[in-house]
C-alpha cells in the first residue's frame, strides 16, 4: 500500500510540472539586433558606375567558430567576379584585427565568397568576440592581392537595402542610395597677369675715377606671372638720345660711352645681371670687372621659362673714367620692361 501510495504521488507531481510547462512555455531567443551599421560607398551613381563598399556594425553577439555571417545585395547589384582577393575584414574596439580569408574557410582561415548576392563570410575555428566593431571593405579599398574588382551599382536611382544575417546569431538592414548622378563640375577662369617691382628709382655713382667703382644701390627687380611660358625682362638706355651711356650736357656735351668691356682693361660703363631664378641673357651674363653695354633700343636683358612668383633679378651698374675724362655732372636714364609670354 505504501509503495502504491508513493507512486501515486510522484505521478502528480510529474502531471503538474508538464501542466506548468504547457502553460508556461520556455522562452525562445531571436537573434540580437546589429547596431552602428553603415555602408559607405565610393560612387552613388548608378551603372554602368562600379563602386567600392565598406560595411561596418556591431555586433553584440560575436561570431563562434563554424558560422557564417550573410551580407545580401539587393538585386540589381551586379557583383560579377568579386571574390575573396577583393574583400577585407577586420574587426575590434579599432578593427585592430584583421581576418585571413580565402575561398572557403580552412582552421583559422575564413572563407569569403559571393553566392549570387550573398557575400558569406565564413568561419571555421576563427571567431569574434560580442561587441565587437566589424568592418567588410569590398573593391578598390582592400588590400588583398587581387585585382580588387568592384561591384556595378544598380541600373535605376532608388534606394535599397542591405541585409545582414546569417546563423552566427545577429542581424540588421543598411539603406543605400543610388543617384542618376553623383557628381557636380566646378569651373573657373583665371586672367593673365604679370607685376614688376623696382626696389629702386636711382641709382648713383658718386665721384668716379680711374677705379672700376659700382653704384649704389643695386637694383633689384620682382616679378610675378602666370604665364606657363615665363617672361622676358628688357632694358632700353637713354644716353645724350643718341650714343648709348652717361651723358652730360652742361659746359660741353660729353658721353661716357656705354659698352661690353673689361673695365680693368679700359674706361666705360655697363651693367651687369644676376638671378637664381631668371637666365640673364648675354652680354649681361657676366660678373667681376666685365660688364654689358646699353643699346639705345630694347634689349633682353633676363628671360625665365615658366611661372614665377616674386622672383628677383639684379642689375648692377659699374664704370670708370680716365684722367682726361671732362669734369662734370653726368646722368642716364634706363627704362625697364617686363613682357608676359602669354
Amino acid at each position: 500500500m505504501a509503495q502504491n501510495k508513493f507512486i501515486a504521488i510522484f505521478l502528480r507531481i510529474l502531471l503538474i510540472f508538464a501542466l506548468l510547462a504547457w502553460f508556461y512555455p520556455q522562452p525562445t531567443y531571436a537573434a540580437g539586433p546589429l547596431t552602428a551599421l553603415s555602408d559607405t560607398m565610393s560612387r552613388l551613381q548608378k551603372s554602368p558606375v562600379y563602386s567600392d563598399h565598406t560595411i561596418k556594425f556591431t555586433t553584440p553577439t560575436g561570431v563562434a567558430a563554424g558560422k557564417v555571417m550573410e551580407i545580401t545585395f539587393p538585386s540589381g547589384f551586379t557583383i560579377g567576379s568579386v571574390d575573396n582577393t577583393d574583400i577585407d575584414v577586420s574587426w575590434g574596439a579599432t578593427y585592430e584585427n584583421e581576418l585571413t580569408l580565402a575561398g572557403t574557410c580552412s582552421g583559422s582561415t575564413w572563407g569569403a565568397a559571393f553566392t549570387g548576392q550573398v557575400l558569406a563570410i565564413t568561419s571555421c575555428t576563427g571567431t569574434i568576440t560580442g561587441a565587437s566593431k566589424v568592418m567588410i571593405e569590398i573593391g578598390q579599398n582592400a588590400t588583398g592581392g587581387g585585382a580588387n574588382l568592384q561591384i556595378q551599382n544598380h541600373a535605376t536611382a532608388a534606394t535599397y537595402t542591405i541585409s545582414i544575417g546569417g546563423d552566427f546569431g545577429d542581424t540588421g538592414k543598411i539603406a543605400i542610395v543610388i543617384l542618376d548622378n553623383d557628381q557636380f563640375t566646378v569651373s573657373a577662369t583665371v586672367d593673365p597677369t604679370i607685376t614688376l617691382g623696382l626696389s629702386a628709382t636711382s641709382t648713383a655713382f658718386g665721384t668716379l675715377g680711374t677705379s672700376v667703382k659700382t653704384s649704389d644701390p643695386v637694383i633689384t627687380l620682382t616679378v610675378s606671372t602666370n604665364s606657363n611660358s615665363g617672361y622676358t625682362i628688357t632694358v632700353q638706355d637713354e644716353g645724350d638720345g643718341s650714343d648709348p651711356g652717361l651723358y652730360k650736357s652742361v659746359g660741353g656735351a660729353y658721353t661716357i660711352v656705354s659698352d661690353s668691356v673689361d673695365l680693368n682693361s679700359v674706361a666705360g660703363y655697363g651693367i651687369q645681371c644676376f638671378s637664381a631664378s631668371a637666365i640673364c641673357q648675354s652680354p649681361y651674363d657676366v660678373s667681376g670687372t666685365n660688364v654689358g653695354g646699353y643699346e639705345r633700343t630694347a634689349q633682353s636683358f633676363a628671360t625665365r621659362n615658366g611661372t614665377a612668383d616674386g622672383q628677383t633679378i639684379t642689375i648692377t651698374s659699374k664704370a670708370k673714367v680716365t684722367g682726361s675724362t671732362p669734369a662734370g655732372s653726368y646722368n642716364d636714364t634706363v627704362t625697364v620692361i617686363a613682357t608676359g609670354n602669354f
